[in-house]
């Protein structure tokens, strides 16, 4: 079932599912009309709507309350209107009215259309008559798309819904176009001073550009300009989602609160647009584009954290400035940070039974750090084998998780959880920093460990403990460091 919104005097509003709509490949928008010098006849069911034009203004009644709400941003020349979309010849209609065309906020600048279902309310043989319904709203960063390739009016006049021609931002407008063209600042007159980036342990965004162009391209040749009364702003981003590329977030049995999609919103004179996450890269760059007042009030970028433990990072747009510091699990710039190329050390790993074709004995083996991670909530195994996501909330603390490979013969058992105490990591002061927990497959060692480390760490040292441990099914099994332990430089900028 759709959710429903309510307009003026309880109204309801239906919001399209994203599987709903119909998605326009190519961008959509409306031409100059042509009007025909008779009237069409427009039909349905193969009888002839009664009274189309008196629809239209039903219709048009219905998209100006969402307008007024903010559901939608009209986004042509003039008013939204409602057309007819033709699905045959003769004047063979769709039973739906298309109205716009909008900007639906979040989604790309391209026109969108809200579709208005029509329900039959009296017929005769020849002629039938409707009434309109409720406007069918795309959810935020989606659209929808007449079907066929023509809309008319009853008057004659027909339109391309997706013809590509320049728009008009009016109140309200927030799109996000991903950046696939890599053009310069210079050239997109995106030359004012940036400092916006935050991150969490999900997503990270970080501020590349931003203007107040007075036009601005949107692709296939088109662009975009302000209405009046208002101006327009692009806020150039980097997007990182470590919530989708890390493995580790896709876990499927979790003990506790499950890690959830951290979201990003546009706060403009204090109305928040959350831009949907289906219009964010895993890795790449967006453009937000958004207008605000003549009399602009301030621009805020918010990084919200949901889950057990939430959290908002506000940040004014341009500067930067936090309306609140961030846990001190989050004060770096970013929450990675490179291993070093020869971060390695070289281990052997004695067995006294044999296992799986592996005989007993000395097996030599070579652990690397692979990946290195600063921050407020890291995802761990436990021993019962389903995951949990730990949250730091010591001050001037943070998370440090060090993802681990080994290579070599050694036996193929699930033993991490048994090893991980195999391992130490040590602060510069000579300290040993606590293991929070492990993530492990089907290795003898874990994949990756957590610890908890000062938040303003700058390099730690990390490797095996010389020493016997008990696994199922081998006994007793001695590790052996056959070298100094990893030196990692840490880097979080």
């Amino acid at each position: 079932m759709s959710p429903t919104v309510h307009g003026p005097g309880g109204r309801a509003v239906r919001l399209l599912s994203a599987a709903a709509l119909v998605l326009g490949a190519a961008a959509c928008s409306t031409s100059h009309a042509s009007s025909g010098s008779t009237p069409p006849t427009l039909t349905v069911e193969g009888k002839q709507i009664l009274d189309p034009a008196g629809l239209q203004a039903a219709g048009e009644r219905e998209l100006a309350s969402a307008v007024s709400f903010g559901y939608v941003s009209a986004s042509g020349a003039g008013k939204p209107q409602c057309w007819f979309a033709r699905v045959g010849t003769d004047g063979q209609v769709d039973g739906r009215l298309w109205c716009g065309p909008v900007q639906v906020p979040g989604s790309p600048p391209a026109n969108a259309w809200v579709p208005i279902p029509m329900i039959k309310t009296g017929e005769n043989a020849s002629q039938i008559q409707l009434s309109v319904q409720d406007p069918q709203v795309p959810q935020p960063g989606n659209r929808s798309t007449p079907v066929g390739d023509e809309l008319l009016r009853a008057d004659g006049s027909t339109t391309d819904p997706k013809a590509t021609v320049n728009r008009t931002a009016r109140a309200n407008f927030v799109a996000v176009l991903t950046d696939t063209e890599h053009k310069s600042n210079v050239d997109l007159g995106l030359t004012e001073k940036v400092a916006v980036r935050v991150h969490d342990d999900l997503l990270a965004v970080n501020a590349t550009g931003y203007g107040r162009p007075a036009t601005f391209p949107i692709g296939g040749g088109a662009t975009l300009v302000p209405d009046k009364g208002v101006q327009l702003r692009v806020l150039r981003l980097h997007v990182e989602r470590p919530g989708k590329t890390d493995p580790a977030f896709a876990a499927q049995q979790w003990s506790g609160f499950a890690p959830q999609q951290s979201t990003l919103s546009l706060v403009i004179d204090g109305r928040t647009t959350v831009l949907s996450p289906d219009r964010l890269p895993d890795s790449g760059d967006v453009f937000v584009i958004y207008t605000v007042p003549d009399k602009a009030g301030p621009e805020s970028l918010v990084l919200s954290s949901v889950g057990a433990k939430s959290l908002d990072q506000r940040l004014e747009v341009p500067g930067g400035q936090r309306a609140t510091p961030p846990p001190d699990a989050l004060l770096t710039p970013s929450g990675v940070s490179k291993a070093p190329a020869n971060a390695s050390q070289p281990i052997t790993v004695r067995t006294a039974v044999p296992y799986g074709g592996l005989p007993a004995g000395d097996h030599a083996a070579q652990l690397t750090v692979t990946g290195v991670r600063l921050g407020w909530q890291r995802p761990i195994k436990l021993d019962s084998g389903d995951y949990q996501l730990v949250t730091e909330s010591a001050a001037g603390k943070s998370l440090l998780e060090v993802a681990i490979k080994t290579s070599g013969q050694l036996p193929a058992i699930m033993a991490g959880q048994v090893t991980k105490n195999s391992f130490t990591l040590t602060l510069p002061d000579g300290g040993k920093a606590p293991l929070v927990g492990v993530r492990y497959d089907g290795d003898l060692l874990p994949a990756a460990l957590v610890f908890e480390v000062p938040a303003a760490v700058k390099s730690v040292k990390i490797g095996v403990n010389t020493g016997p441990v008990q696994v199922t099914a081998l006994g007793r099994v001695d590790i052996t460091a056959g070298a100094a332990p990893i030196d990692l430089p840490l880097d979080f900028g």
